[in-house]
């Protein structure tokens, strides 16, 4: 039986529900605290137990309260395993656990994001996993995870780099969102109602962190579409913004360190875009010039030359309709034409812009054009395609970049700059110029003695020409960079490390005897080799892939597979050409051709295969060696339909593949071995039978390689 005070209190709580006017807030706290007691005495639990659970809660309150988050972490804690563990009869203080909930992730994401600063990442990241947490045992309990807790799993997932949880937390409450009975939402609706914009961003971040295109576009036409309806007024400025997480540079989405590019998602999405974006955001000028930016460069890299050139036409024209013109589009302008060979056109377009437009970023896409036009042109030497520019002689490029450098120097607009530096040292040293390039160098280097880049040219360069004194002057100018680089020089990165590791490495092989005229100061080289221990990279494929073959081209086949190993154990699986080069090397080396394809089974992963064993049996084929050749090729034939097992997975492709029965048909041809080609070409016949059904394209390849060499034999 309730207290008579109790009654009365419950009656005007009736009451003001009835006129749907708000609570009071003392008597809302009042009717938690005796829901909470009266849940409490409910549970199934020893008394210790239920005062224990009643002081926990209380003090998490407290901390929330007081802004502790220290205090509130470690009381959760305490409190999440009973939550967990005793769901059934927790049902009667639901409402205050939620809102004890969500006042805890609140307090953690904001206590996060006061610790920005590098010492404190490690509890940034363990606030954020605790929020995460917190979110999943709301949805545990069977509690209502709204929009604000959908909001702070997302970000809290993105600040983890858990990207594609982020999205699939976000198509679910998507999904959830379609649910709809058509009535009025209750209390007891566990669905999202509602999501907010900021929600939306989130998760084309993290599909952009993914670098799925595929992703990005769903994200995108889901995400437009839910925030086009009412009550919302459309997607905001940051929602395209999230597509552009890097600098509007020109080199932006270089594929060495694979940086996202937004042009990859194609021009008809780029047009899509840019058509919202003009309809939501329109005041955001510099947003719809990012666009432009993009699409200009998926049209010229996708071809339509003629379209590129009149949205840039039409931006000139008309920029209050379509987005205010910048260096930044110009720059793309005149780099796509170069790549199109169009030489002549992005002069004229570069020349005709305004000068505040012409900066050393416009000009530097253009000498970079003219420069690989060079390589085209020693290309098309061989007379397999014409261009119609007249870079045809590398003097001739020369002539031509130095005449646009002339011009920049006497200009009162855009000046040469260390951009513009690197690209003329690349073209001298394409050219055989490498005097000249390395009198540059000289004259500019106090310009250039800090910019990595053009040390990692110039050195690179040096050391490729086939002069002896070049490669003097190189290993004089790597000696040069390590005392500077362990004073105040510039600051290393691994590309350079990498170019001297290249040269640097063969000559510590035991067997080398460099000719008198390339013999260095072995005190240079030692100095070298302790300086680049330091400044080895460790985790980039590329710098064991030059170690790798450095030793196999000089014949430590052991010492590679020690790198090798050492390699896998540090979980950076080696690539498809590091693991050709060791198959191939094992099998012309002394370990044979069984070894070497013992080796491929036991460490290479299926998809593999094909090529370590093409790479087997090709110099094997040169030397007529078919025993070996028909060893390789009948070890996975009978395992074609086999299931897979522990030792042996069950490939996704029928072995040998067509291009190792087009090598070895092409090879029996060549020799004159018409036995072995007739026999090459039964196997085939037998091949089909076995592969038509399970795979019909690898089998159409096949027929067609057994279709054409039949026709000639």
């Amino acid at each position: 039986m309730l207290a008579p005070g109790l009654v009365a209190l419950t009656r005007m709580h009736r009451t003001l529900a009835r006129l749907r006017l708000p609570l009071l807030p003392p008597l809302n706290l009042y009717l938690c605290e005796r829901r909470q007691v009266s849940a409490l005495h409910s549970l199934s639990l020893p008394q210790p137990a239920i005062i224990n659970q009643t002081r926990l809660l209380r003090e998490l309150r407290t901390s929330i309260t007081n802004q502790d988050a220290g205090t509130a972490v470690r009381i959760y804690g305490e409190l999440r395993g009973s939550w967990l563990t005793d769901t059934a009869n927790n049902s009667q203080h639901t409402e205050l656990r939620m809102g004890d909930l969500r006042a805890f992730h609140i307090l953690l994401r904001r206590s996060a994001a006061h610790s920005e600063s590098p010492l404190n990442e490690e509890r940034r990241r363990a606030l954020f996993v605790v929020i995460v947490q917190a979110i999943d045992d709301m949805q545990r309990l069977g509690l209502r995870v709204g929009a604000t807790e959908v909001a702070a799993a997302l970000y809290a997932h993105n600040q983890l780099g858990q990207y594609s949880e982020t999205i699939d937390r976000w198509q679910a409450a998507v999904s959830q969102l379609h649910v709809d009975t058509g009535s009025a939402p209750t209390d007891l609706d566990l669905s999202v109602r509602h999501l907010f914009p900021q929600t939306h961003i989130y998760a084309l971040t993290a599909a952009v962190s993914l670098k799925s295109l595929r992703s990005v576009r769903d994200v995108y036409r889901d995400a437009a579409r839910l925030m086009s309806e009412p009550p919302m007024t459309g997607p905001p400025a940051a929602f395209f913004w999230a597509l552009f997480p890097a600098q509007p540079g020109i080199n932006d989405s270089s594929s060495s360190d694979r940086a996202w590019d937004a042009s990859r998602l194609g021009s008809v999405f780029l047009e899509l875009a840019l058509s919202d974006a003009t309809k939501w955001v329109a005041s955001d000028t510099q947003l719809l010039s990012r666009i432009v930016q993009a699409l200009v460069r998926a049209l010229l890299t996708e071809g339509h030359v003629h379209k590129a050139t009149g949205l840039y036409e039409r931006v000139l024209a008309e920029p209050r309709k379509t987005a205010p013109m910048t260096s930044w589009i110009l720059c793309e302008m005149v780099a796509g034409l170069c790549r199109h060979s169009l030489l002549d056109d992005a002069y004229i377009i570069l020349t005709d812009a305004a000068q505040k437009h012409c900066t050393a970023h416009a000009w530097n896409a253009y000498l970079d054009g003219v420069a690989n036009s060079m390589r085209r042109a020693q290309y098309t030497a061989t007379g397999k395609r014409q261009l119609r520019d007249e870079a045809r002689a590398p003097l001739a490029v020369l002539k031509r970049m130095e005449t646009c450098i002339g011009w920049m120097e006497k200009s009162n607009g855009a000046k040469p700059d260390l951009a513009t530096r690197s690209i003329w040292l690349r073209a001298c040293f394409r050219a055989a110029e490498w005097r000249r390039a390395y009198a540059y160098f000289r004259k500019h280097y106090e310009a250039m003695c800090n910019d990595i880049v053009c040390w990692d040219i110039a050195i690179r360069g040096l050391f490729e020409s086939g002069d002896v004194e070049a490669q003097k002057e190189g290993w004089r100018l790597v000696g040069c960079l390590v005392r500077q680089a362990d004073e105040s020089g510039p600051h290393v990165d691994a590309r350079v490390v990498e170019t001297i590791l290249l040269y640097l490495f063969p000559r510590y092989r035991p067997s080398y005897q460099p000719p008198p005229a390339r013999t260095l100061d072995q005190q240079t080289l030692a100095d070298v080799l302790a300086w680049m221990e330091t400044r080895m990279p460790q985790r980039r494929k590329i710098t064991y892939a030059i170690v790798i073959g450095s030793l196999l081209a000089t014949n430590q086949v052991a010492r590679a597979l020690e790198v090798y190993r050492t390699m896998v154990s540090r979980k950076l699986w080696p690539s498809k050409s590091i693991n050709c080069m060791l198959a191939k090397s094992l099998a012309t080396g002394d370990q044979g051709v069984a070894a070497a394809a013992r080796f491929v089974d036991e460490n290479f992963p299926p998809h593999h295969y094909a090529a370590a064993f093409a790479a087997i049996i090709k110099p094997l084929l040169l030397r007529q060696q078919y025993a070996d050749v028909w060893y390789v090729m009948d070890r996975h034939y009978s395992e074609v339909n086999a299931p897979a097992t522990d030792r042996a997975p069950a490939l996704s492709y029928p072995f040998p593949t067509h291009d190792m029965y087009n090598m070895a048909l092409q090879a029996a041809a060549a020799h004159g071995d018409w036995e072995q080609h007739r026999l090459f070409r039964d196997r085939i016949r037998a091949h089909l039978d076995l592969v038509s059904n399970k795979y019909p394209m690898p089998a159409q390849r096949i027929a067609h390689v057994y279709a054409f060499h039949h026709n000639k034999a």
